[in-house]
């Protein structure tokens, strides 16, 4: 295997890392571009939100662990400020944005701390690194580290910042169309089963989005394969979210057609005729035979009131007998 960068490298401020420890200027170094280009803003300042997979995705480096410590190091030196904007409560999905007043402290001290640079060197650091440049949460941020921590990100910009959305979990707003046909399918699931657990409703949406979006399914087509599905003795147990319905939407609609050619079939009015043969005894409609039968069956010590046995068979076949 060839170790040699035929990829794109990692790159970090060697002074930052002198600063606050390599594995922390490498975390950071990585939200401060994410959120260079982060529109998620809130209370004056933006944010960058990731779960700890999605993270993993930028350092494939370091276990999950190693890189939960890291994050959490940081927030401890409280150079990363954590929040929760999620519309869900469940959902656990930490906003991050870094304090850079905070960052500078920390920067200032080690240098101190550790005698690493003369005064005119941190001089130098301060105005460089943590004052001049680009305002960033109302605190100004070099322009040294708006670089990604890899080189070829600047030209590829739009193209990850896309491949990332594609990757982020979707929030939908509770009164949307996608939620509610997401929220219809749980109800409907929940009163078959009491004890189904409650999904992630905005992953559920999504889906519903690309039924709408990529497979032309509109509001009513859905809101009656959720509601036939979960009537279904069969696709009720096998139809438990909405990436289901979807993948399962042509060939519920094949069987629903189906179903409803047969019980046409059944509701028309030559049916009885063509599809049914009502069974009665031989001498039912043999009036003339009658006197015969009689007479063997009392030959054979049996007795037989056919009359009354004809009345049982009209009942039971819905019909009167003709005057």
């Amino acid at each position: 295997m060839n170790l040699l960068i035929n990829e794109p490298p990692l790159q970090v401020l060697p002074t930052l890392a002198v600063a606050i420890g390599l594995n922390n200027a490498i975390v950071v170094q990585q939200v401060h571009y994410w959120l260079r280009v982060s529109k998620n803003e809130r209370d004056g300042d933006k944010w960058v939100y990731k779960t700890i997979d999605e993270w993993r995705e930028e350092f494939p480096f370091w276990s999950k662990r190693t890189l939960e410590r890291v994050i959490q190091n940081l927030e401890d030196m409280k150079i990363l400020a954590a929040g929760n904007y999620n519309k869900l409560k469940m959902d656990r999905t930490k906003w991050y944005r870094i304090d850079y007043e905070i960052l500078n402290k920390h920067c200032n001290d080690a240098f101190r701390q550790n005698g690493v640079m003369e005064p005119d060197k941190m001089a130098e650091w301060n105005t460089s690194i943590c004052q001049n440049g680009t305002r960033q949460n109302g605190v100004n941020v070099s322009d040294k580290m708006t670089v990604p921590i890899t080189r070829e990100y600047t030209e590829t910009t739009t193209e990850n910042t896309q491949r990332k959305s594609s990757s982020r979990k979707r929030v939908y707003d509770e009164s949307s169309v996608h939620y509610q046909l997401a929220n219809r399918l749980y109800q409907k699931i929940l009163g078959n089963d009491p004890n189904f657990k409650k999904p992630n409703l905005d992953v559920w949406a999504d889906q519903i989005r690309l039924m709408m979006e990529r497979d032309n399914r509109n509001v009513q087509q859905i809101e009656y394969l959720i509601d036939w599905s979960q009537n279904n003795d069969f696709w009720q147990s096998n139809i438990l979210s909405t990436k289901k319905l979807r993948e399962k939407a042509t060939t519920l609609i094949l069987q629903i057609k189906a179903d409803k050619a047969k019980e046409s079939k059944v509701k028309s009015p030559n049916y009885s005729r063509q599809g049914r043969k009502e069974i009665v005894p031989e001498w039912f409609n043999n009036r003339n035979e009658k006197e015969d039968i009689e007479t063997t069956a009392v030959e054979m010590g049996q007795e037989i009131d056919f009359d009354e046995e004809r009345k049982k068979i009209l009942e039971m076949l819905g019909r009167k007998e003709n005057a």
